[in-house]
């Protein structure tokens, strides 16, 4: 028995509780460790202050406001091939609607609950969310590799074989594009699967944390599709969504090791971002745009067209969404631009359309890029948009409200609670895009939201029921 007059262990609970693990992400206890019930609790790791969904924010947002409004129209011409839309008007526009989103994130903070309120919070997991997280993270895993294996039976059922394997391998002229135009489309429904790899990710890296299973295997097979679906289909988005949670996940909870936090290290993070941002893009338009065309046409090194080619995806997705502004004259009770998941439901496809007479029957937002900017820039921006959809008035709430949840959802993650952990770790890539795009709308963004959701409520119940 344990003497009531000595000092007890902070992870010692009263028996009358529910006995709670505490684990953190690069804790793996071994041997007798692994069966224990109470391991070393370990610390939220601090110095990442750019995790905060208002600085990302505007360290997404702002740079790309910039670009635009200080690259006079005459560049855009000849860089972009596109006339200049953005001005004044815009710029303060995007700034307004930037502002309620940043505000809304700051809510959460001013709201103080007596949980909440430990200066050194843990990562804190019951028996019970130990199992959830479990099997969330074999859910997810096997949904996501039926999509991929249905994907690629499907390509090959197309006739992508060894010819074409080989040719996107040795980056010949045009067989990347070629296998993403005819072997690679999707199938509506299957292949959307997929898009739940992240969760499964995450799921089974915290796992791997909190018990010691390794899943070596399943991490394995997952970050290959993972690779190859971002090599062969030129998805840069797909590669960022596997690698933006695993980066959150690193940045949220501090190592074992007695050794230092390094908090100046992850707090200057930021200015490493562009240049990797930088270095991956290279990468991706090497093995496409610059591969295929560029390197026989552009006026500039491979250095010069990398720089300005992703300049120019954050420069015309802003001008893009002021031809949005200028030029969509749609009338939909359904949102097009940050509910586009909804267009592509394949019942309400079926009952809900746009009169596109005048555009020859092409889709609609490509035939006003194609008339009035570039196809080839096809971003629509994230921020303005949102006025289409719900006018201005609306599109302030509807940016604080979002704000507002993503903060609770970030403010839940920084108390040790898993379930905002792992929410927040897979719909953090929408907040680094939204200077580009409205990701949270997309269709390829529901079913990782969906299933964060899900497995949010479930672990909340977990929790419940045991407390």
């Amino acid at each position: 028995m344990n003497d009531p007059t000595k000092p007890q262990s902070p992870i010692r609970l009263e028996t009358s509780v529910p006995v709670r693990v505490h684990a953190a992400l690069h804790d793996r206890p071994t041997g007798a460790g692994r069966r224990s019930s109470t391991p070393s609790p370990l610390q939220l790791r601090r110095g990442a202050w750019w995790l905060h969904p208002g600085w990302t924010g505007i360290l997404s947002v702002l740079p790309c406001l910039a670009i635009t409004c200080l690259i006079p129209a005459d560049d855009f011409r000849h860089w972009w091939r596109t006339p200049k839309y953005f001005g004044t008007a815009d710029a303060f526009l995007t700034a307004l609607l930037l502002g309620a989103f940043v505000v809304g994130t700051l809510v959460p903070n001013l709201v103080k609950h007596r949980r909440h309120e430990s200066r050194k919070p843990h990562v804190i997991v019951s028996p019970g969310q130990q199992r959830v997280l479990l099997w969330a993270g074999r859910v997810f895993l096997v949904l996501a590799l039926i999509g991929y294996v249905t994907w690629a039976v499907a390509a090959v059922t197309r006739g992508y074989g060894q010819q074409q394997l080989h040719a996107a391998l040795t980056l010949e002229q045009g067989a990347l594009l070629s296998a993403r135009t005819e072997y690679l489309t999707t199938l509506p429904g299957i292949t959307t699967l997929t898009q739940v790899g992240p969760l499964a990710l995450v799921c089974l890296l915290l796992d791997r944390r909190i018990s010691g299973r390794r899943h070596t295997l399943e991490l394995v097979v997952l970050a290959s599709f993972g690779l190859a679906r971002g090599f062969f289909n030129a998805e840069r988005i797909a590669l960022m969504e596997l690698a933006v949670p695993v980066i959150v996940l690193a940045a949220t909870a501090l190592p074992k090791s007695r050794r230092r936090q390094r908090s100046i290290l992850w707090a200057t993070l930021p200015l490493l971002g562009p240049l990797v941002l930088a270095a991956v893009f290279g990468a991706l338009e090497y093995t496409r745009s610059w591969n295929d065309f560029y390197a026989r046409h552009s006026d500039t090194n491979f250095i010069g067209f990398v720089l300005r080619r992703l300049g120019g995806y954050y420069a015309t997705a802003s001008n893009n969404s002021a031809i949005v502004l200028a030029h969509d004259a749609t009338n939909s009770l359904i949102p097009r631009y940050t509910g586009q998941f909804l267009w592509n439901f394949p019942i309400v496809r079926s009952f809900v359309h746009i009169d596109n007479s005048a555009t020859n029957g092409a889709e609609y937002s490509s035939y006003l890029y194609a008339r009035y900017g570039n196809l080839e820039f096809n971003n629509s921006g994230g921020i303005l948009p949102v006025i289409i959809d719900y006018g201005l008035v609306g599109a302030i709430a509807w940016w604080g409200a979002i704000g507002l949840l993503i903060g609770i959802c970030y403010r839940t993650m920084r108390s040790g609670e898993l379930r905002g952990i792992i929410l927040y770790a897979v719909i953090y890539v929408g907040v680094l895009e939204m200077g580009m795009l409205f990701y949270w709308g997309l269709g390829r963004a529901f079913p990782v939201i969906a299933g964060g959701l899900i497995t949010w409520m479930l672990l909340h119940r977990a929790r419940a029921r045991e407390d």
